[in-house]
């Protein structure tokens, strides 16, 4: 039976026979792990360990160096109850928070880590509603994550906006193996039923995260990791794309039908995230922000040139590098250089300056931004970049991340 065939009664319908599966996160019901769930085994003698992470499968063993462990075993457990390997060792069984979990999954690329996770999408500073009934007058929530790497970020951002979507009349089940006669999407067994079901709900979310990534393998894998979290109860927020991020934007706008924006927020983990930020400035909305996380600074200076020798409407809100447990804000801009040819004298004083006791670094380093922000001379010159800590010591981080609002587009005067 295909999916044009179902009548829309019949969705309904099947809404309300279908069970309801009670998801682990209610604060009122314990519910016991089942055949598919992934949990989080630590050594009840050793509680600050990492753990052992495991998909539970009936009938299948993990083998530790402390013993064999039986699923069926953790199969119809609660969370903190006790099981014991085949060597005596006993191990509490835990439900592995985001946190853990997006560290401890198998990987194929590094992840944005979650204190990362965390602060961008803390600073991206995301409020939705909690959406009652659809609304065909207001448009959707939506934020573009351009690559999408392990997934981890795209699970960050799912549990950001959860709230606005309404609850599904069923959660899928997302099993590995192909029933008969079902249909197949995206690899996996799903009822001709289910999946009307599923799409009829897509078209009333209130929030989406389109997440999209130039390698399949990459996409495909994270999709997995964003399913696997806790029975896929974010997954449902999340809409996978394969491809190049200005063709995704360009193919929406035909789709949609509308040249105007439709973005939220935009996040760009890219190499060239600079060749991008054009074609995104058309798609987002006024006031939404343009992310753009690179592990180098380099990377971020040159958006900041390219936003500023084409006139982008963009205006840079922040630039802070990510590190072990704290953060620290960059002065990023371009000045003009002043035209000044340096005499010997000039020289002289420098160097004896340098070799005489440092009274003060920051004025110095104050003076110099104030000699290459100074008035140009009738020649011009290339504009130069300011790049450095504002405060703060050095600290070994994950990377930089740079926010910029998006502007309203300056009118255009008449000739």
């Amino acid at each position: 039976m295909r999916i044009s065939s179902i009548s829309p009664r019949a969705v309904a319908q099947s809404a309300r026979i279908i069970p309801k599966r009670h998801l682990s996160t209610s604060p009122v019901l314990r519910r016991a792990f089942e055949d598919g769930d992934y949990v989080l085994l630590r050594d009840k003698k050793d509680a600050s360990s990492d753990g052992t992470l495991i998909k539970l499968r009936a009938a299948k063993i993990t083998v530790t160096h402390r013993g064999k462990i039986q699923h069926d075993d953790i199969i119809g457990s609660q969370k903190r109850q006790i099981v014991n390997s085949s060597k005596g060792t006993a191990y509490r069984i835990h439900e592995p928070t985001l946190a853990e979990y997006v560290r401890l999954t198998p990987r194929i690329v590094t992840p944005i880590y979650p204190s990362d996770a965390n602060l961008i999408v803390s600073l991206l500073d995301i409020h939705v509603d909690t959406c009652g009934t659809p609304d065909a007058g207001k448009a959707p929530f939506e934020i573009l994550e351009a690559g999408t790497g392990h997934g981890a970020l795209t699970l960050h951002l799912s549990r950001a906006i959860h709230a606005a979507n309404l609850p599904l009349p069923q959660i899928p089940h997302y099993a590995d193996t192909q029933e008969p006669e079902d249909a197949v999407y995206l690899g996996e067994s799903l009822s001709d039923l289910r999946e009307a079901s599923l799409d009829s709900w897509k078209q009333s979310r209130c929030a989406v995260v389109h997440t999209l990534d130039i390698a399949r393998k990459h996409s495909k894998h994270a999709e997995k990791v964003v399913r696997g979290f806790r029975n896929g109860v974010y997954a449902r927020n999340v809409d996978f794309h394969v491809g190049d991020v200005s063709e995704w934007i360009a193919s929406q706008k035909v789709l949609r039908q509308s040249d105007g924006p439709f973005l939220s927020h935009v996040f760009l983990d890219l190499p060239s995230a600079d060749r991008h930020i054009d074609n995104v400035a058309s798609a987002l909305h006024v006031d939404g922000f343009l992310a753009v996380f690179n592990p180098s600074i380099t990377q971020i200076t040159e958006c900041v040139e390219k936003i500023r020798e084409e006139k982008l409407p963009y205006l840079l809100d922040q630039v802070v590098e990510l590190g072990a447990g704290t953060i620290r804000q960059w002065d990023v801009r371009a000045v003009r250089p002043r035209m000044t040819v340096k005499t010997s004298v000039d020289v002289g004083s420098e160097v004896g300056s340098a070799s005489g006791t440092s009274t003060d670094a920051v004025e110095g380093q104050v003076a110099r931004d104030n000699e290459l922000a100074g008035e140009p001379a009738s020649k011009p010159e290339k504009w130069a970049m300011v790049c450095r800590p504002k405060v703060g010591e050095m600290v070994i981080g994950g990377g930089f991340l740079a926010l910029w609002r998006r502007m309203e587009q300056a009118p255009k005067t008449a000739s």
